[in-house]
Parts: structure tokens; sequence; C-alpha cells
């Protein structure tokens, strides 16, 4: 998840770049974003307007500027997640369910788990797949085919996490298919 100041300037670089972007979205919640999608995985472009206790991290984490700020961890089952990770002594929130409209129609939702005191992490479980992984935003003329690898310039939150993301480290997405590598609202892109 890219956190930005200027959602509508993100947009526009990242368009640039060769990505096709989603249409803008709204959350439920407040939050706006743009979606890069991928064949299983995505980059979340998002923009923190109004003031909501999920959002209250990101407009912190914007007050030093845009960046890499969050990753989301896939699962088919938050309830059945959120109570393995209280299991093994993680505290973490209930699910809370999240949606938005798609300007084609129909209504993307997600159910989300928080992670307390690691907001630089969460488990995202998408409810309506078919409606947000379209063919014609997994297409990118920079060749893009999939994120496979993060760095984020934040402190391992518990072990579970995968080994495809380093901790502490420069802010970066790996990307297979991608040609060259650059630098965007303080997020370094290199082909994996």
């Amino acid at each position: 998840m890219i956190a930005l100041r200027d959602l509508d300037a993100a947009a526009a670089s990242f368009s640039r770049l060769g990505f096709t972007l989603t249409p803008r979205g709204v959350h439920s919640i407040g939050s706006q974003n743009h979606c890069i999608m991928f064949g299983s995985t995505y980059i979340e472009l998002l923009a923190a307007p109004v003031a909501h206790p999920w959002l209250d991290y990101y407009r912190r984490f914007l007050e030093r500027g845009d960046g890499l700020a969050a990753l989301a961890l896939a699962t088919e089952d938050a309830a059945d997640t959120y109570s393995k990770l209280r299991q093994q002594g993680v505290a973490a929130r209930p699910p809370m369910d999240l949606s938005r409209p798609l300007a084609g129609g129909g209504v993307a939702r997600f159910r989300l788990v928080q992670i307390d005191n690691a907001p630089q992490v969460f488990i995202c479980q998408h409810l309506t797949r078919e409606l947000v992984w379209q063919p014609q935003w997994q297409q990118h003329e920079n060749g893009a085919r999939e994120l496979v690898r993060a760095s984020l310039p934040a402190e391992k939150p518990f072990d579970a996490v995968p080994a495809a993301t380093e901790w502490a480290a420069r802010a970066l997405l790996a990307l297979k298919g991608l040609q060259k590598p650059t630098e965007v609202h303080g997020v370094r892109l290199e082909p994996a």
C-alpha cells in the first residue's frame, strides 16, 4: 500500500510509467484509492483525506511524505485468520468490513484484520475478487505482471509474515516483467 497526499498526481505518475490503474474508488471509511492489478497481487495507491480510526496510521505516515506504508496479506477467511493470530499471541482486532462502489457497477467488498501496534501490515480477505481482478486492469504497457518482493522501512511485526518481504529496509517493490527501475512517490520499483 502506497500512501499518498495527492492521489490524482500519483495516478498520473504511475500511468506515465505504463501502469494501468483501476478507476478511483472511495471506501466506506472515506479512504480513496486506485489499484494496479497483477495476476494475483496488486499495488494500492491510497489517500486518507478523512479521519477514521483505521486511517490514523496513514494520516500520520503522510506527515513525513508519500511512500510505501503497509503490506496487505491475503487470506481466504479473515475470521479464521483473526482467531489463529490470537491463538499465537498476536494482538489483532476483530475483522472489519469495508466496501467501495465500482465505476461500472457493483460493490467491491473486503474484510480486514488489523494488527495492534503494527499498522504496517494487515490481513485482507477479498469477498468479491471477480469485481477487482479484471483482465482490462491486469495488462500494463511497461510489462509488469506480478509483485514478487517488497521491502518496507518498518520493523517486522511478527514472525509469520511472508519471506518475500524484507523489513527495516528501503521502500522497494520488485515486479516481474517490469522493464526498467524507477523511483516514484517515495518507492523504488525494480524488475524482478
